[in-house]
């Protein structure tokens, strides 16, 4: 049997990028889909509905309280009031500069969605859960959330903060059966890589090929595929982890290994 069978799943960002990749493969494990993306996710729902699964999508921008509440109420409508899963993947890649130029406004926006919004969507969510009296949380941090990255100051220390606020909730909710976790990729194949790769050779001076190079020099010798990052979320969201809770796992080519 799917592991996930006829469970009930809400994946942030999952209109594109890895948490398209997310969505579709917790359906073929038998799981329905509700998708929560401030862009539309009309693509991510056929691959749902190719899977045979329900589904659902509702916009929200994360930093959104009153969004966030409603999305969350109508994901809750959808499942008749139980979520099993959540999946926080919503994120922003930040700004690019030295700290001694960043603008206060970037540092803050790229806080309130990586950070802040992570925060009310499973705020929002955990009610349902303990009355469930079960659940599994897992977010998308970074190997940035274990290492410094100049010129990415914002997006580093939102996504370090992401580790304390898993702790903090893995410890909150242990006593309702919600176990909470993080995965932290590397570098994950994809146009949103390629984006980034772009910036830091701009401000860092170098070309695109050079900057690749430079971050593919981890002991596998290559980038994370998406599909190997989903397989981890899945697993720290199935019974196969019912005995972790509070944990980071490091999905980066071996580059971080504690």
């Amino acid at each position: 049997m799917a592991r996930f069978a006829n469970k009930n799943v809400i994946v942030t960002g999952a209109a594109a990028g890895l948490g398209r990749f997310i969505a579709q493969a917790f359906a073929r494990e038998g799981a329905d889909i509700a998708i929560l993306d401030r862009q539309s996710a009309a693509a991510t729902e056929s691959l749902v509905k190719a899977e045979g699964r329900r589904y659902a999508s509702f916009r929200c921008d994360v930093r959104d309280e009153a969004a966030v509440a409603d999305a969350v109420k109508g994901a809750a409508s959808f499942f008749e009031n139980r979520v099993d899963v959540l999946v926080n993947n919503a994120g922003f890649n930040g700004h690019y500069a030295l700290v001694k130029d960043m603008p206060l406004a970037h540092w803050r926006e790229t806080l309130d969605i990586n950070l802040t919004g992570t925060m009310l969507v499973t705020r929002a969510v955990l009610p349902l859960m303990i009355a469930g009296k079960a659940g599994a949380i897992v977010t998308t941090a970074s190997n940035v959330a274990r290492r410094g990255l100049p010129y990415r100051a914002d997006y580093v220390c939102s996504k370090w903060a992401l580790l304390g606020l898993t702790q903090t909730l893995a410890l909150e909710n242990a006593p309702h059966n919600i176990r909470v976790n993080a995965v932290c990729p590397g570098p994950i194949e994809g146009d949103r890589i390629e984006n980034v790769i772009a910036h830091h050779a701009e401000v860092e001076g170098k070309t695109p090929a050079q900057v690749r190079k430079e971050w593919e020099a981890v002991p596998m010798g290559r980038f994370v595929e998406p599909k190997e990052v989903t397989a981890t979320i899945m697993f720290l969201c199935s019974a196969e982890s019912s005995a972790m809770t509070g944990q980071a796992l490091n999905v980066t080519g071996g580059f971080i290994m504690t």
